[in-house]
């Protein structure tokens, strides 16, 4: 069994049975590392209590390839930069 079914189960009931039944099969090998999954499960399945996400909605990549068109933009009228601060000067402000 893969430790990142965990994570990629449908909710969080089935996470949490994956994680035990991992932690029965490895606690005699490695009973740190599932002392250590055990303490950081709940923490690590909060996003199960966020709702549904519409994928639709969030597929579209525009505001990342925006923000990287209006960089080029920016520096392509400099061409060089003296050093690396005047560069994040200007495609931060």
């Amino acid at each position: 069994m893969k430790l990142k079914l965990i994570w990629q189960a449908g909710t969080a009931e089935d996470a949490k049975a994956l994680a035990s039944h991992l932690a029965e099969n490895y606690r005699s090998r490695f009973p740190n590392a599932i002392d250590i999954l055990e303490e950081g499960l709940e923490d690590s399945l909060s996003y199960y209590s966020f709702p549904t996400l519409d994928f639709r909605k969030i597929s579209s990549n525009n505001l990342m390839e925006r923000l990287n068109k209006e960089i080029r933009r920016r520096t392509r009228v400099i061409g060089i930069f003296p050093n690396t601060d005047s560069y994040v000067r200007l495609i931060s402000v």
